[in-house]
């Protein structure tokens, strides 16, 4: 199992639903947290190659967001 944690900030991304929708068609299970600053995910992928796609779209998305 593979965990990767990252955050957004809120003048970074306008609509986290797409990220959302966007873990849930890779089956990537996720925990989100808000905050005044922005959400934070933890996900949780049984292999890095899942996590690496996921983070190569995301990346494509929101080219300002690094984990």
């Amino acid at each position: 199992m593979h965990i990767s944690i990252f955050r957004t900030l809120y003048k970074n991304v306008i609509d986290n639903h797409r990220i959302e929708r966007l873990l849930q068609r890779h089956n990537i299970l996720f925990e989100k947290t808000v905050s005044d600053r922005g959400s934070r995910y933890r996900i949780t992928a049984d292999s890095e190659d899942t996590i690496n796609t996921f983070k190569k779209q995301l990346n494509m998305i929101y080219p300002q967001i690094c984990f």
